[in-house]
């Protein structure tokens, strides 16, 4: 099969605006990998295992791992495409693999947080560092209790904001929440920006943490109105 139908196969019918280009690159792995014995679960613990390596090199607080740290990142990021690509064009997604990809991410954006907020604060002594860091763990945290026990198609979409247009291979277009997460983390270190990309970080969880909590809300009353 051509790169091109694995495309067609594997990309979502509505993509994250901000990822659509990593789509590209992830199917470039996926194309390779669908061809092998590698499952979706498999790519799935490698990434994580390399985000925490990013989270680890983050932490150091030198900025040359800094950079090595961010590059990690994005490929556990284009990892995070992959496993999902060949869940779909394998016809091997599941409750199971969508929750773990759910949780997944939450973990890699919680770990990585930590790191750059240690590292950080051993390279400047900045307790707003320390600050925005802990409200940016504070929000990852309120927006996955309450997120996490969806455990269906529309666990990603209740942050999302749909946008009116398409692109190649996709039917709709949105902005979601983790890839923009994944790129302020990564922008932020190589600038050395760090208390401004909490403060981008934060005002971006916090809207989608109020979008959540409302759609968590609907959804409840729904329930309880028919059971």
């Amino acid at each position: 099969m051509s790169l091109k139908e694995i495309r067609k196969n594997a990309l979502k019918e509505n993509n994250d605006l901000f990822s659509y280009p990593f789509r590209y690159i992830s199917t470039i792995i996926t194309n390779i990998l669908v061809k092998t014995e590698i499952l979706p679960i498999h790519v799935t613990i490698i990434h994580i295992f390399i985000a925490l390596l990013s989270a680890i090199l983050f932490s150091l607080g030198v900025y040359g791992y800094a950079i090595a740290g961010s590059v990690l990142l994005l490929l556990a990021f284009i990892l995070d495409c992959v496993d999902g690509e060949i869940a779909r064009y394998k016809n091997l997604g599941s409750l199971l693999g969508g929750w773990l990809d759910h949780v997944s991410d939450y973990f890699i954006l919680f770990i990585v947080i930590v790191g750059i907020t240690l590292g950080t604060f051993r390279s400047n002594e900045d307790i707003k560092t320390l600050i925005l860091g802990l409200i940016s763990l504070m929000i990852i945290a309120i927006i996955g209790v309450i997120s996490i026990s969806r455990i269906d198609a529309k666990i990603k979409k209740l942050k999302a904001i749909k946008l009116p247009f398409k692109f190649k291979f996709s039917k709709g277009t949105h902005i979601g929440v983790f890839t923009p997460s994944i790129l302020i983390l990564v922008i932020g270190p190589l600038t050395k920006q760090i208390n401004l990309m909490f403060i981008i970080y934060i005002i971006i969880m916090f809207i989608a943490m109020i979008k959540v909590f409302i759609s968590r809300w609907k959804f409840i009353k729904q329930e309880s109105e028919h059971p």
